[in-house]
């Protein structure tokens, strides 16, 4: 970028329960965040029945990115990059989601794997840390998964990805419409629900061993 120019790029995360905007100035190679947002939408939850993401859903979703969209054009033009996660990859209705996107907030959405996400999450918290010469498991909790990393300061060493975010599992056990505190036995079903999901990623990351957790 010539010196005195800014280039213009605007970060769209469209999860399970929120999208995400950050808007970033590239400027002699330094980026600079100049706006972040982000509103709920809460796709997950009530909002996915059968598979499908339901059409109140897409409404909510379209008119938020629309917004987002119009916002990063009053930047200037610039790149947009555009990804989306859980509750997406998941759906039977992905493509018809997708392409009122594409028409109504001019955006070409990536749907990221599992694996992919995790990837970047790990990139993204260790850029803040200071790990030194320790291994650490990274946890993120979404609203449709979470996702698990073992990895040092410079390196990933074991990445998976499991079915467990906080609105699937509020969902499954107290279904889409409920409010309100749950019972003793129904955290303790949600708990052995956790452990059953996740016992061959704690296996694993045991036989790796780590000196820190750090969680998102």
């Amino acid at each position: 970028t010539l010196e005195g120019t800014a280039r213009t790029v605007g970060l769209f995360d469209i999860g399970t329960n929120s999208v995400r905007l950050s808007i970033v100035q590239v400027r002699v190679g330094v980026p600079v965040v100049v706006n972040q947002q982000r509103e709920m939408v809460r796709r997950g939850g009530g909002e996915v029945r059968d598979g499908e993401v339901q059409p109140e859903s897409m409404d909510r979703c379209a008119a938020v990115c629309r917004r987002f969209r119009d916002l990063v054009r009053s930047y200037g033009d610039g790149e947009i990059v555009a990804v989306a996660t859980s509750a997406t990859r998941d759906a039977a209705n992905q493509g018809r989601f997708l392409a009122r996107l594409r028409e109504e907030a001019d955006l070409d959405v990536r749907v990221i794997s599992g694996r992919e996400e995790a990837r970047l999450i790990y990139l993204g918290v260790v850029s803040g840390l200071h790990l030194g010469t320790s291994r650490a498991l990274f946890v993120d909790i979404g609203g449709g998964s979470t996702e698990l990393v073992v990895g040092t300061q410079t390196q990933h060493e074991y990445l998976d990805t499991l079915k467990l975010g906080a609105i699937r599992l509020s969902t499954l056990f107290q279904g889409a419409d409920r409010r309100g505190p749950i019972s003793e036995e129904t955290y303790q079903d949600m708990k052995r629900h956790v452990r059953d999901a996740s016992v061959r990623s704690v296996q694993r990351i045991r036989a790796l061993g780590v000196d820190r957790c750090v969680v998102s």
